[in-house]
């Protein structure tokens, strides 16, 4: 069989499995709507691939984000249950995992689709300085509400 063939089959099939990835490590998809997360016992459980800890519909916990809370934590020196799973499944599965099981993966193939020409600043016009305006008030609010606060602390 004719290399470029069987990459399009495995491309083919590889969003599907991204997709029921997805679907299984966030089954939790109504808890959007109920403005709340999942906190069951399989939260502190880390599934492969990267999956925020913090989405409402997650099951499971990121493994780099549970090593960097533990990494972060003055409780904890050294987390070897996570340390663990992340050398577990990189030696096991390699590559396999970002490229088939992770949803950020599939996120960055369903974005690559929509294509960047439609999302040029040409067709703005001078509108995109509008933006940059913007950050730069919300910067100037911000850093003015962090002065008052610490002039009040110093009082």
């Amino acid at each position: 069989m004719d290399k470029k063939k069987i990459s399009c089959e495995v491309a083919k099939k590889r969003g599907f499995i991204q997709a029921l990835a997805t679907l299984f490590t966030n089954p939790h998809v109504s808890n959007f709507s109920k403005g709340s997360i999942y906190t069951g016992k399989a939260k502190s459980v880390c599934v492969p691939g990267l999956n925020c800890y913090s989405c409402p519909a997650a099951t499971g916990a990121c493994p780099i984000g549970s090593f960097q809370a533990v990494v972060g934590s003055s409780k904890f020196r050294f987390s070897y249950y996570v340390s663990g799973i992340l050398i577990f499944f990189g030696v096991m599965f390699g590559r396999l995992i970002c490229g088939f099981l992770c949803p950020f993966g599939w996120f960055q193939e369903l974005l690559h689709k929509i294509g960047t020409e439609n999302f040029t600043n040409k067709r703005l016009g001078e509108l995109y300085l509008v933006g940059y305006a913007d950050q730069m008030m919300d910067f100037k609010a911000e850093n003015a509400e962090y002065k008052a606060k610490a002039k009040k602390q110093e009082e």
